[in-house]
């Protein structure tokens, strides 16, 4: 089956309210389980496009699904926030579906440790969907005790803070509010690395709380390329040295170094300096850092430099 909410409801990406309250309204009468008694299938179908609906009927969650697409989507919401402020209600009375028929269609029983899970429809006035569970969060049934919901956000930091390490604050929306962290980013962190912040997720009931996961982007540097913990860098050095030898400065993480290049180096080689790269992720120690030499032409050709390059390409240099 589809994971696409839009294909479930079988509109396009642009389609309007309108229009996908339509769509709901039309599924929902061909798989309503008063109709399909004893059938799986459209059970799951009807549970299905009830999420969908719930997700696109409401603006705010809609451009979020565009913006994440749907797995990113359901990592980021709980059950809880997918039908919260929904207005199924209002359309499944519309079918005669009341308030009994509706939750316990929706609302199962599960042994074990989660207790029950589902959720049961409120059709008092202004009511909605209150969950018993939500992935793993819940009540406590008997001695279960259900831990709460993980959630995932994501943080982008700059090149510097990356490699020496940096606290910073997120602020992150649950159902109980805006809740503001402080985040400690080690030395060395990469893009796509997940930070965990254990029991800063979704409050338990009765169990654990869940917890929260950042996913770090970390910006590009204009002096240095990163591969792993090995950094690379240009810089420029005179024609002259090459052939005689001499000096040079390189950009390094703790500032400009003295780089020596002796006499007949040959540019195309790359010069290592071992420790010098990027933090290792965890442990004491950095990678390498790799210096390529870039031999500067002048902006402007002077008489003098046309009458050298004549000499030296008598001698095959």
């Amino acid at each position: 089956m589809s994971k696409d909410y839009y294909e479930i409801l079988g509109v396009g990406r642009s389609a309007s309210e309108t229009e996908i309250k339509k769509a709901y309204r039309r599924l929902a009468k061909k798989y309503h389980p008063d109709k399909n008694p004893e059938d799986k299938t459209a059970e799951i179908k009807f549970k299905s496009i009830s999420e969908a609906y719930a997700v696109l009927s409401d603006s705010d969650k809609r451009a979020q699904y565009d913006r994440f697409g749907h797995d990113s989507f359901r990592q980021r919401f709980s059950q809880e926030d997918i039908f919260g402020n929904s207005n199924l209600g209002d359309i499944l009375r519309e079918f005669g579906i009341g308030e009994e028929s509706f939750g316990q269609f929706f609302t199962g029983q599960q042994t074990g440790r989660g207790g029950a899970r589902g959720f049961r429809f409120d059709a008092s006035p202004g009511g909605g969907f209150s969950f018993d569970q939500t992935y793993g969060g819940g009540p406590r049934m008997g001695n279960s005790r259900a831990r709460g919901h993980d959630l995932t956000t994501e943080m982008t930091i700059e090149f510097n803070e990356a490699m020496e390490g940096v606290e910073k604050t997120i602020s992150i929306n649950t159902h109980q509010g805006i809740k503001t962290l402080t985040v400690k980013i080690p030395p060395g962190i990469e893009t796509g690395k997940k930070l965990r912040m254990k029991g800063s997720g979704g409050p338990g009931m009765g169990g654990p709380n869940g917890d929260l996961y950042i996913e770090i982007t970390v910006k590009e540097d204009s002096r240095f390329k990163r591969i792993g913990s090995d950094l690379y860098v240009e810089s420029p050095i005179k024609y002259s040295a090459l052939i005689i030898g001499g000096s040079i400065e390189v950009p390094t993480l703790g500032g400009s170094r003295e780089l020596k290049v002796k006499a007949g180096y040959e540019p195309s080689k790359k010069i290592r300096i071992k420790g010098a790269g990027a933090p290792i992720l965890g442990k004491s120690k950095s990678g390498d850092l790799y210096v390529t030499l870039n031999v500067e032409v002048p902006d402007k050709i002077s008489k003098e430099h046309k009458e050298l390059a004549k000499k030296l390409a008598k001698i095959n240099l």
